[in-house]
């Protein structure tokens, strides 16, 4: 049964089309990814499914009773609340289930009616339902295993691993039946990579997520849509077999463009001795030659995702450090460190969620000032 069915999706942002008419769905159970070069609209498809955008054309539908659930890449929290008081204001089902049961149990209480005693039960069979008696427990192992810790903190104050990570555990906390996740691992640790594995493989849990995590896509995901040219094109299988598969299609798309080069040559003959008079039949070959050069000049996405960082170069020497220290209040990121870097040196920082990697590569390229 068809969890998801969406039909001629289009979008496009000015000149550039980022996809048009593309129609896809997902049945219960299946696991997708959606691949494709940085900016040509995996986000924003996701976002237009998560109602948080909208599509130039064509609709799509989710199946009417179940839960469905987005998390974005840098999900947008109140920055004002604490932790606490953002998971009591969090707009989930199970909350929302909480919170009319205490409701109905107060009027029940108080007026002992036959109306509240059928409130009651219906309230009781939703709680039933969504598993909601043990919700304290499950929201104290979801925080426990993302390292969400000092509730009590501002979610300001976060860095914004924590707040993915916090983002995460609210989404998992209402037990969805369909789970849309734009980069799920970014700032996720190996032992939280690992259990988010276990549970997106989860039978009757329906999945589409965007990653760049090749070996999570391959141990999640059993279907693959790539995005390529405005176009979506789907593969049952794992990165392997897609890469295969595109490959096929590129040669063939490779023939038929030398083909259509060949052909177009022989038009562009024909265009440039054409009497100025045109009649009917030539208009339509014109036409015709515009989709030949078309398919002639089509060419495949391709290439690959390089972070470079610039910084000028002095000899052998790239860049040097100096008694570099940063530290945000009592927390101490870096502290008196000394670092050449040399030509063509390739250095790993490694170091656990929080620690200061990315503050280290901000002081490094000039975003952050050290103290």
């Amino acid at each position: 049964m068809n969890y998801l069915s969406a039909e001629n999706i289009s979008k496009s942002f000015g000149e550039q089309t980022l996809f048009e008419g593309i129609t896809f769905g997902l049945e219960r159970g299946e696991k997708a990814a959606i691949i494709a070069r940085n900016g040509t609209g995996k986000t924003t498809l996701l976002r237009i499914l998560a109602d948080m955008e909208s599509s130039d054309s064509g609709a799509f539908t989710f199946r009417n009773d179940i839960k469905v659930a987005f998390l974005e890449q840098s999900p947008e929290l109140d920055q004002t609340l604490s932790i606490d008081e953002l998971i009591l204001t969090a707009n989930t089902s199970v909350l929302t289930v909480i919170k009319h049961y205490e409701k109905v149990l107060q009027d029940h209480s108080r007026l002992q009616t036959e109306q509240t005693a059928s409130d009651l039960e219906d309230a009781t069979t939703e709680m039933d339902r969504l598993h909601a008696w043990d919700y304290e427990r499950r929201l104290r192992q979801l925080l426990d295993l993302f390292r969400i810790t000092n509730t009590e903190q501002l979610v300001g104050k976060l860095s914004g691993g924590e707040k993915k990570r916090l983002a995460m555990a609210l989404v998992l906390l209402d037990e969805p039946d369909f789970l849309i996740l734009d980069e799920p691992t970014n700032h996720l640790d190996i032992d939280m990579i690992e259990w988010l594995e276990a549970y997106l493989s989860r039978t009757n849990l329906t999945l589409l997520m965007v990653t760049h995590d090749r070996f999570f896509l391959d141990r999640v995901c059993n279907r693959i849509f790539e995005l390529s040219l405005g176009n979506l094109y789907q593969y049952q299988g794992n990165y392997e077999y897609f890469l295969e598969k595109r490959a096929a299609r590129e040669d063939l798309r490779k023939v038929e463009a030398h083909r259509a080069g060949r052909l177009m040559k022989k038009e562009l003959e024909w265009l440039r001795r054409m009497p100025k008079a045109r009649t009917g039949k030539s208009k339509s070959r014109i036409d015709a030659f515009e989709e030949i050069k078309e398919k002639a000049n089509l060419e495949e996405e391709g290439g690959e995702l390089v972070l470079r960082v610039k910084s000028p170069r002095l000899g052998g020497k790239i860049m040097e450090i100096e008694e570099m220290t940063k530290h945000y209040g009592p927390l101490n990121i870096i502290d008196h460190f000394n670092y050449k870097f040399a030509k063509g040196e390739r250095v790993g920082i490694i170091g656990r969620n929080g620690t200061g990697k990315t503050t280290f590569l901000n002081l490094i390229t000039g975003l952050e000032q050290p103290d």
